[in-house]
């Protein structure tokens, strides 16, 4: 069985304890609740950030190449007068 944080069952539950007498069993469900908000709001400031970054890199390469080539690149096909 894998550990969760490298504790055990009995010093979880002992934290369980002592997390019940410190704030009560009225508020854990409040202070769950709140953690649950902060990670959400974790992730989605990480989802907004990470899609910011990709629109850049895509405007950045339409400004630099209009058409969508490089202009330091050759094209495929080759002419060459004979």
């Amino acid at each position: 069985m894998k550990n969760i944080l490298f504790i055990s069952i009995e010093e979880s539950l002992f934290i369980v304890f002592i997390a019940i007498l410190v704030f009560g069993p009225k508020k854990i469900p409040e202070i769950a609740r709140g953690l649950g908000e902060g990670i959400r709001y974790l992730k989605n400031a990480k989802k907004r950030i990470k899609n910011e970054i990709i629109q850049n890199n895509i405007d950045h390469k339409k400004k630099e190449f209009p058409n969508g080539k490089n202009k330091h690149m050759p094209p495929y096909s080759v002419k060459r007068n004979k």
